[in-house]
């Protein structure tokens, strides 16, 4: 471990032996230039009460010691050689880690990972012949440091030289390129930044240089009769080939869709050096992209499903982060599960069911339509816009590559939320004070067996002593312990019928993977895990629960067609007994499941498998009850829970084919996914707006809408149509108008034909929300019967238990 050294002197001395970053100790007239900024880097300033730095550190690493070590993940921190130097070594394939440079006194390094947000490229060692002073520098202090003109012009200069190199490197390897063509290409090309929007080329213009694209998007985009259209393209391609060796133009234009880094080659400057040329003509002829259009070869409307779902995921950001939630809503039964158990794991929900939402294709055809939300909940953004306000340094890119928040360190200041553009990092109370619960047996059964969900937490009213929270992967909780092979998500694990999954969005959207270029791969994205696109356990559960099935069924039904249920077996035992021994523990097996729903703070494998297993084996404990019971009701007490248990089976089966098929009619009708209570919300304005126009003071218009359009609209036969036709609500709502549109011309007042139209709009709107809430009424609607029978059932099967072994011990 490094020696800290506490003076505040001795960080005031190496600040000044450092050219870049001396400025800051500039003064005038008895006063320092930057004073406050002075402060604030080495001394730390209280603001009402809540500190806010220091941010430089000076420490003393021993010889050889490592200060940043390769494929960490570092975005919090940036150093200066203070004296000595230090060996930047890398790791290779066949040679282990060798040392490529050595910085010298006054350079600096880290501050590539800070802005690019990629782990660390290198290891970075102390000077082997002495100990090495390093003057650390927190992510905060950045944005003042760079108030100082010469250390804002050598950062930008050190990251496009940085950045020119990695790339360069890239293409040695590509290229097969030589020390002697590296020194020429090195003094050619240039490494540049670009924001979005910026026009990158025009069609038709000269090609005047290739174009390497490390990082970003591109809209391609050509203007040509019968030959127009547009695409997207990605990082790891090549631009401008075709313009080495003669004179072209440019086949269409690019325009960039967001920040872009690119490495520029002049063409001119190429065309003299000969070899090098070649060689790059060669090695990089496979990175060309293709031509515009080319690469999805599928009919036009499933060009322009691609299309569209690979515009929103770039212009949202989506495709940016590294680490993904997404929301199946095909899956998604609308338990809530997902943000009770962030609540429960977290002490506030950090997962709010509302967000992006994205309509794809899942395979190259029309009807392989996927409804996906993407939560507003953090993505853990390659270059996260919520680092760049915080004061103190509270938040930043943690050891797993994590976006995390120290809540000793937030001042509750609110930048990072307020900078945030998906609404994902919420302020709360510091110490939120905890609500009454119910202790004892009684509650605890209760609780296994309730329908409704855990109530959420009040909303935050209280304007002080607040602390950011967000998403964090659930690191540092139990669910995650020192040590672990593989990570968990509690939202992932509780979700029921594995709606959700943790993604890579760059290979989860193969309409992304396929626009990116393998020029420029890393590992910096491959974190999420994707159970959408293979759960090879559920698919287990799936074949043991079938054969199970299938095989105990098999078995019993041969064996009572054989012996019967009275005749004696294994000892004393008979068919009899047998299966109402195996359908009992097929039954406690079964109530496990309700068990296995209040786990939330360790791993006790994912819910959606204990799901699946809870269906299989209460159609195995029904059949051997069904058979146990043969074709005799028994007494009164047996015939009821025979009943009760009929009853079990009937609407656990109902709830399994709800939500098979409910979910599915969801998202075929409801466009955008919303909550119910989104959904109650907005049918109690719509019934507002109707009652408001139908006591308008023209009679002829509070006739017409009581007597044709209420009637037209709030019936039973355009509910059925909500299901059976699934229009879109814009083609719904065009055709409502339509049949009204004779009448409304009839109106002599114009506000009366617009205030008609608005209520013909309200009515048709009502039904559709009708239908959406009965929808999601029909999810629930099956739990209160099938609890209430199961608690029943449980409590005659405990009698019927007792009277069979008090008559046997007769």
């Amino acid at each position: 471990m490094p020696l800290e050294h506490k003076s505040r002197r001795e960080v005031l001395d190496a600040i000044k032996t450092l050219s870049s970053i001396s400025e800051l100790l500039s003064a005038h007239d008895g006063h320092f230039d930057y004073e406050i900024d002075l402060e604030v880097v080495v001394y730390g300033r209280n603001y009402s009460g809540k500190k806010v730095g220091p941010y430089a550190r000076l420490l003393t690493y021993d010889p050889g010691e490592a200060v940043v070590t390769e494929g960490e993940w570092g975005g919090n921190t940036f150093y200066f050689v203070v004296d000595q130097s230090v060996d930047i070594f890398i790791n290779t394939h066949d040679k282990g880690e060798v040392k490529v440079a050595q910085l010298a006194a006054g350079s600096h390094f880290g501050e590539m990972s800070l802005l690019a947000g990629v782990p660390r490229n290198a290891t970075v060692k102390a000077a082997a012949t002495g100990p090495t002073r390093i003057l650390e520098v927190q992510r905060p202090a950045l944005r003042l440091l760079r108030k100082l003109p010469r250390f804002g012009d050598i950062l930008d200069s050190a990251y496009r030289s940085r950045g020119r190199d990695n790339t360069l490197d890239v293409l040695k390897e590509i290229a097969n390129l030589t020390p002697e063509m590296m020194i020429s290409l090195r003094s050619i090309a240039q490494f540049k930044v670009f924001s979005k929007n910026h026009v990158l080329f025009r069609q038709k213009a000269n090609v005047d240089r290739i174009l390497i694209v490390k990082e970003g998007w591109i809209r391609r985009s050509r203007e040509a009769q019968g030959q127009g259209g547009e695409d997207f393209i990605g990082s790891g391609f090549c631009f401008g080939l075709e313009g080495i060796l003669r004179n072209e133009v440019w086949a269409y234009s690019a325009t960039l869709m967001g920040r872009t880094e690119i490495l520029e080659i002049p063409v001119g400057k190429l065309r003299s050096e000969t070899r090098l040329r070649e060689a790059l003509t060669k090695g990089l002829a496979s990175f060309e992209p293709p031509a515009l259009g080319a690469r999805v070869q599928y009919p036009t409307s499933v060009r322009a499903r691609y299309l569209a779902a690979q515009e929103k995921l770039i212009d949202t950001g989506l495709v940016d982060a590294t680490n993904l939630l997404v929301m199946d809503m095909d899956l998604c039964v609308r338990c809530g599960n997902c943000s009770l158990a962030c609540h429960n794991i977290h002490g506030q929900s950090r997962l709010l069911r509302r967000g992006i939402h994205v309509t794809r294709l899942e395979a190259p055809r029309p009807a392989a339509l996927q409804s996906v939300l993407a939560p507003s909940v953090c993505m853990h953004c390659q270059d996260p816009e919520c680092l760049t306000g915080c004061p103190t340094g509270a938040i930043g890119r943690f050891g797993a590559g994590q976006i995390d928040i120290s809540p000793s360190i937030c001042i509750g200041c609110g930048d990072c939320a307020t900078q945030c553009p998906y609404n994902a990092i919420t302020m709360v109370p510091r110490s939120p004070k905890k609500a009454a619960t119910e202790v004892g047996f009684a509650a605890t059964l209760k609780n296994y067996l309730r329908v409704k969900s855990d109530p959420l937490p009040p909303a935050v009213e209280q304007t002080d002593d607040l602390v950011a929270v967000k998403c964090n992967l659930c690191t540092g909780t139990p669910l995650n312990p020192p040590g672990a092979k593989s990570r968990a998500y509690s939202c992932e694990e509780n979700c029921p019928t594995g709606a959700l999954a943790r993604i890579n969005p760059r290979e989860y959207f193969t309409e992304i993977e396929q626009i990116e270029g393998l020029m420029l791969i890393d590992s910096t994205h491959a974190i999420g895990r994707n159970i959408h696109r293979s759960d090879p356990t559920r698919r287990l559960v799936h074949i043991a629960g079938i054969l199970l099935t299938a095989i105990t069924t098999a078995l019993v039904v041969l064996a009572l067609n054989r012996y019967g249920l009275g005749q004696r077996l294994l000892g004393a035992l008979n068919l009899r007994w047998i299966t109402g021994i195996v359908g009992l523990v097929g039954i406690a097996a079964v109530m496990t499941y309700p068990v296995r729903r209040q786990i939330y703070r360790r791993r006790a494998r994912p819910l959606r498998y204990w799901m699946l297993a809870h269906s299989y084996l209460g159609v195995i404990a029904g059949i051997m009850i069904l058979l146990h019971g043969g074709t005799e009701s028994g007494g009164v007490l047996t015939t009821a829970l025979m009943i009760t248990y009929d009853v079990v089976i009937a609407t656990g089966l109902f709830g399994a084919l709800c939500y098979l098929t409910v979910p599915r009619l969801l998202t075929k009708i409801e466009g955008t996914p919303l909550l119910i209570d989104d959904l109650k919300a907005r049918r109690k304005e719509l019934h507002s707006e109707l009652s408001k126009i139908a006591s308008s003071r023209s009679p002829v218009l509070s006739n017409l809408v009581r007597d044709r359009v209420v009637p037209r609209f709030i019936s039973l036969g355009y509910l059925l149509r909500q299901y059976l036709k699934r229009e879109s609500l814009e083609i719904l709502l065009g055709r409502a108008k339509a049949e009204f549109n004779g009448v409304a011309v009839g109106l002599a007042d114009e506000k009366d034909r617009q205030a008609l139209q608005k209520a013909v709009e309200s009515a048709a709107t009502l039904r559709r929300v009708d239908a959406l809430i009965y929808l999601h009424r029909l999810l629930k609607v099956w739990l209160p019967p099938h609890v209430a029978s199961t608690s029943l059932m449980l409590a005659l099967m405990m009698v019927h238990i007792i009277q069979v072994v008090y008559y046997a011990s007769w």
